[in-house]
């Protein structure tokens, strides 16, 4: 009974994931440039803490993908254990 209603939220569930994983990368791209024209512009001009302010955002940065993309996937096989059986 439950069985084409599940399938077809998990498509969803499995689309939406791929978007949003498209996003994040976009996102870590775009912010991983922001940092290094920081860092290139703190070192052409100079600018010490410009530019260990730059390391440290992208390191940061390489932290949360690494925790988007490693973290998150195991959460979510952990709650498939706690998914309710049908009532009857």
């Amino acid at each position: 009974m439950f069985d084409p209603i599940m399938e077809q939220i998990l498509a969803i569930a499995r689309d939406a994931w791929a978007f949003l994983a498209g996003l994040l990368i976009v996102v870590a791209l775009l912010g991983g440039l922001y940092y290094v024209l920081q860092g290139t512009a703190g070192a052409a001009f100079g600018g010490s803490r410009m530019t260990s302010m730059a390391i440290i955002g992208a390191v940061g940065l390489v932290i949360l993908v690494l925790f988007a993309f490693l973290f998150l996937p195991q959460i979510g096989e952990m709650l498939k254990d706690f998914q309710p059986n049908p009532p009857f």
